[in-house]
């Protein structure tokens, strides 16, 4: 068995223990956790180079996280190596390099971890906006699946015109998408954030909700963000469990005031208080990455990512398929 964990946790706290520009606000409601990620690979060629990406939690405004242990089975021969590496996004991973010994094995990566409620104060925000953002900001890209089509721009167009506010456009955004949109797994298309299915089926998850909201956002102006990651319950559990696949979510930024969240599938799950997921998100959840089309750190060869959360793999330059994951909390 092969440990990584004095490397790695030194790595970790050289690059990631300071926030982004804000001290944490400890008198806010938290969470307090302990996370296991578990990487299970199946049916990798013996005696095949491998490279694995494994997306891992940073320190941020919202979130504090400590590793406690990175622990490799016998997958790979003794000479596999490890580094942590970060991305154009700022998004931190685990890059793990070696030869397959074994076809099937296990990486389970061990955290203790505390996040933040995020909420601010749009009063606040929706008055004396700062200067607008530059053209070419990396929050005003187009992806793949989340670019603007004739339809969002005639819905951005009309909609903006109603508010003279950052703020005011995005909440009749999200208004619009909630009138527009279903959450529902139903069918196929749903979970990939394809910008054509948002609005042509209506129907989608938490990935097709923020993709519509991002759309508008960039037809509009408005730097956007989509963060995706770890999801616990709502209220602490005594017990361990296994969480879901994943969770994602938005934030937009008012010019001279700084990033708003937002979590528009949660408030199509719970209409009546939709007022409470604009402006604000809930502790229960921990963020991986940020961005779409990702390209990771090395580069990987298969083209870009779609958004990360998962770990991914390549062998011979190609991707390998036999790599999953699950993901489980503690709370504390």
């Amino acid at each position: 068995m092969i440990r990584f964990i004095t490397l790695l946790l030194a790595a970790i706290l050289i690059s990631g223990c300071t926030t982004l520009g804000k001290v944490f606000e400890d008198k806010k409601e938290s969470r307090k956790f302990e996370l296991e990620y578990v990487v299970e690979v199946s049916d990798a060629p013996v005696g095949e180079e491998i490279q694995i990406w494994i997306p891992a939690p940073r320190n941020d405004d919202h979130q504090k996280i400590e590793v406690n242990e990175i622990t490799i089975g016998d997958l790979l021969d003794n000479n596999s190596s490890s580094e942590v590496t970060v991305d154009k996004m700022k998004n931190k991973m685990y890059y793990i390099t070696g030869t397959v010994r074994k076809p099937s094995g296990k990486i389970i990566m061990n955290w203790s971890g505390e996040r933040f409620v995020n909420s601010i104060d749009l009063t606040a925000y929706s008055e004396g906006e700062g200067e607008g953002p530059a053209a070419d900001s990396v929050y005003l890209q187009p992806s793949t699946l989340c670019f603007v089509t004739p339809q969002i721009e005639n819905e951005a167009k009309s909609l903006a015109a109603l508010s003279p506010s950052t703020v005011g456009k995005a909440r009749l955004f999200y208004d619009h998408i909630l009138n527009k949109m279903t959450y529902s797994k139903a069918g196929k298309g749903w979970g990939r954030g394809d910008i054509y299915h948002a609005c042509n089926v209506g129907e989608g998850n938490c990935t097709d909700f923020h993709t519509y909201f991002s759309a508008l956002c960039m037809a509009a102006g408005i730097e956007s963000r989509f963060q995706i990651g770890m999801w616990g319950k709502y209220n602490p559990e005594k017990e361990r469990y296994k969480t879901g696949g994943y969770h994602c979510w938005a934030e937009f930024h008012v010019p001279g005031k700084g990033w708003v969240p937002v979590d528009i599938s949660e408030a199509d799950k719970d209409i009546e208080n939709k007022d409470k997921y604009f402006g604000s998100q809930t502790a229960n959840r921990v963020t991986l990455s940020t961005g779409r089309d990702l390209t990771l750190s090395p580069a990987q060869k298969g083209g870009s990512i779609n958004f990360f959360v998962n770990p991914y793999a390549e062998i011979n330059g190609k991707p390998f398929k036999g790599i999953t994951k699950s993901c489980y909390w503690q709370d504390r």
